[in-house]
């Protein structure tokens, strides 16, 4: 299929016509009977997402892609190279679960040798083919199953993996146990071929969960594009302390949030609350999901909301919040008469948290609709339910 996918003339077809409707070319699948359309059609699709994906690869010609499912599944170009910032450069390092190979291909930028390993024989070939059109070097990529590898007398500067999250029956899994392979099985045969591993998981992994049954966290990073968690980070080391650094990351074309934390400090800090005051602050997804709900507070010395709300407040701006800052205008109720007084274009953007009402049915009850410079924070504070009239402060 590879030597029909990059053959010039179905390369060119693929370019001219990127930005077609995918059903349209199939219905024009009989003009071109010596072309297996249907899979130049999933290459228009994926090529077409690799264009903000994986901008670096979408600029390279004859770049074979997967099928669109597996291209939404992969690591950006943004989160690999984040990863990839994470080790030192070494002599060598391996990719057990290569699949279709991005972070194997920015990994492996770091490493004199870097060895693939995958058990489906057209991903193996794709990734050859690909890394080749990559100009990359000093690779060794082998079809097979990961626990063939680490039976071999040999030892890495660093073993990654990013195991399947596919059951049998094809239905997403989240549990370590029950993906493939099994990372909790592997575990002390990773150990001994290498002090350091990293484990990808699913952005739905219970974190501390996943810390207690590995054992061995000497950090983890949650890992958000544009405030929506993608991935979870494990950094795995046979000599890591008890404690685990929390690095809470959300990568942005213009400068990142950074925020770190332990367990530990989280238990043992106190955040106070009080009722609504000048400032409104909503922390980034990825401190969300690390459950820093004091610390973010104490570090900041903001008073929070509600024990529920995981909002923040404060009389005074506070600069270089990890997350979004509002400046509070009002306190409003949905009155249709006042609603259209207070948003003449009738736009908001909208947020619940820890409030009776969803969105839908704010936007039902009010008429607002979606867009605009302003916004309306649906929330619990000390005094009761809010809806918060505010607008966004730019402190970057």
């Amino acid at each position: 299929m590879i030597e029909v996918l990059t053959k010039p003339e179905v390369q060119e077809f693929i370019k001219a016509h990127l930005y077609d409707d995918p059903a349209v070319l199939m219905l024009r699948a009989n003009q071109y009977p010596e072309w297996p359309m249907k899979e130049i059609v999933e290459q228009i699709q994926s090529k077409r997402k690799a264009k903000t994906k994986l901008s670096s690869w979408f600029q390279t010609e004859g770049i074979i892609y997967p099928p669109q499912l597996s291209m939404e599944q992969c690591s950006s170009e943004m989160t690999a190279r984040y990863k990839a910032s994470l080790v030192p450069e070494g002599s060598s390092m391996i990719d057990i679960t290569g699949g279709f190979g991005v972070d194997f291909a920015f990994f492996s930028k770091r490493f004199e040798r870097s060895t693939y390993i995958e058990r489906h024989k057209v991903l193996v070939e794709t990734a050859r083919h690909n890394f080749q059109k990559l100009g990359l070097s000093g690779l060794s990529l082998h079809h097979g199953a990961s626990e063939e590898f680490l039976t071999k007398d040999k030892t890495y500067d660093l073993i990654y993996l990013d195991p399947a999250r596919r059951g049998d029956h094809n239905e997403k899994v989240v549990r370590l146990e029950d993906c493939e392979p099994n990372v909790l099985a592997l575990l002390p045969k990773l150990l001994d071929k290498s002090k350091h591993v990293i484990l990808k998981t699913s952005p739905l992994l219970d974190v501390k969960g996943a810390i207690d049954q590995l054992g061995c966290v000497a950090e983890v990073h949650i890992v958000s594009v544009s405030n929506e968690v993608k991935e979870l980070v494990f950094i795995l080391d046979r000599e890591a302390a008890y404690q685990a650094k929390i690095h809470c990351i959300n990568l942005r074309n213009k400068g990142n949030d950074t925020f770190e934390f332990t367990f530990e400090e989280e238990e043992n800090c106190s955040s106070g609350q009080s009722e609504v005051r000048s400032f409104l602050y909503e922390p980034n997804a990825s401190i969300l999901k690390a459950g820093a709900f004091k610390s973010i507070g104490a570090r900041f010395g903001l008073s929070k909301l509600h024990v529920n709300s995981h909002l923040y407040t404060s009389s005074e701006l506070v600069v270089g919040f990890p997350g979004r800052t509002f400046k509070v205008a009002d306190s409003i109720s949905l009155n249709r008469k006042g609603i259209k007084g207070r948003f003449p274009a009738m736009k908001a953007n909208i947020t619940v948290r820890n409030f009776p009402m969803t969105v839908a049915q704010i936007r039902k009850k009010s008429g607002l609709k979606e867009g605009g410079d302003q916004y309306l924070f649906g929330t619990t504070d000390l005094k009761g339910k809010q809806l918060l009239l505010c607008e966004k402060v730019n402190t970057q």
